[in-house]
């Protein structure tokens, strides 16, 4: 057969469009891609971080200041004979320690989670006992302090405890105005006692395992003892306190020997807890009639929210922190707010009403 001009002009056309149709195809194969199946990821709120909250050590209290969290505590030995009365500063401290030293009148330990929450003036500043210098040392503190027993220089120069005392160190003052005896007249200052502390270069940080004494509940909580709106607490035959809980501030008010315990200001004594420990108080012999304490371990009873529970204690070697427990020995966290800890003879109980 023959082929025309035309017939081979359409042949190779037809080839053409052929060679087009398949290329193309195979490209478009080639450049499909399998589409997957689209999922729709959970939508999640980022994580929420809460505000640090920065408590007072020794109180559990909110608004503590940052910078001051890890400085040493103080401790300042305030006396309690009728003559030293009222106190100055006596309602200014976060923890109140109180217990016997001679004679069956007690002497308190006002304590402080930091040298700058001391008020202006505190005091009558009194002696030292070695047992007051083994608490302290107990936590890590500085001493403040005038004169000392025997025992208690003793303890203070054995154990290398950092202290401020009236009988060598400036920052003492007297105030002669209610007309007693000077012994009864002596006091410091906050200012005294922070220019002690850079004067004698004492380390104002604490070591890390005195930064947390204390555990707290987050809210006040009721104790599982039941009722306690009054506590009695018998130091010696001539210094019972009474506390008297208040529902509507939820503290106990203060009385030694019927009559309200005072501060200088006319404020009474008040706190949010109040905890008796027991132990062993037995004499030296020595001719002022000095006493010594056992702090090893023993019972107690803890008062708040105007209920009480029974409690245990410990503290070991003398540069071992006093450590508050449950029956059950567990921690014993302790409601917000200022502490009366008082330490008497264990035969002696405190009465709960």
């Amino acid at each position: 057969m023959k082929h025309t001009r035309n017939s081979k002009i359409f042949k190779l056309l037809a080839l053409t469009l052929s060679l087009i149709f398949i290329v193309g195809t195979f490209t478009a194969c080639g450049d499909k891609k399998e589409e997957e199946p689209t999922t729709t990821e959970p939508t999640t709120a980022p994580p929420t971080t809460e505000a640090v909250v920065i408590r007072n050590p020794l109180t559990g209290e909110a608004g503590y200041n940052e910078d001051a969290i890890k400085n040493r505590p103080v401790f300042v030995s305030v006396e309690n004979h009728p003559d030293a009365r009222p106190q100055w500063g006596l309602t200014s401290s976060d923890i109140v320690w109180e217990m016997v030293a001679e004679g069956g009148i007690t002497r308190m330990l006002l304590m402080y989670a930091d040298a700058s929450r001391l008020p202006d003036k505190i005091g009558p500043t009194r002696s030292a006992r070695h047992y007051f210098v083994e608490l302290v040392e107990g936590f890590d503190a500085i001493f403040v302090h005038f004169g000392g027993s025997p025992q208690a220089y003793s303890y203070i120069n054995n154990h290398g405890v950092d202290h401020i005392d009236g009988m060598s160190d400036s920052g003492f003052s007297r105030d002669g105005s209610r007309g007693v005896s000077s012994e009864h007249t002596a006091y410091t200052t906050k200012e005294g006692v922070v220019n002690n502390i850079e004067k004698k270069e004492f380390r104002t940080t604490l070591e890390d395992e005195y930064v947390k004494p204390f555990k707290f509940n987050s809210k006040t909580v009721k104790l599982k003892g039941g009722e306690c709106t009054e506590i009695t607490v018998p130091h010696s035959a001539s210094y019972t306190y009474t506390y008297t809980y208040n529902a509507d501030e939820k503290v106990y008010y203060s009385t030694l020997n019927g009559n309200k315990f005072m501060d200088d200001n006319g404020t009474q004594q008040h706190f949010e807890n109040i905890i008796v420990l027991y132990a062993n108080i037995t004499s030296l012999g020595d001719s002022k009639g000095r006493m010594t304490i056992d702090f090893s371990s023993g019972d107690g009873v803890y008062a708040s929210n105007g209920t009480y529970q029974n409690i245990t204690w410990e503290k070991g070697d003398a540069g071992d922190m006093l450590k508050l427990y449950t029956e059950n020995g567990d921690t014993l966290k302790l409601n917000q707010g200022r502490s009366y800890i008082a330490i008497i003879d264990n035969d002696k109980t405190a009465e709960i009403n």
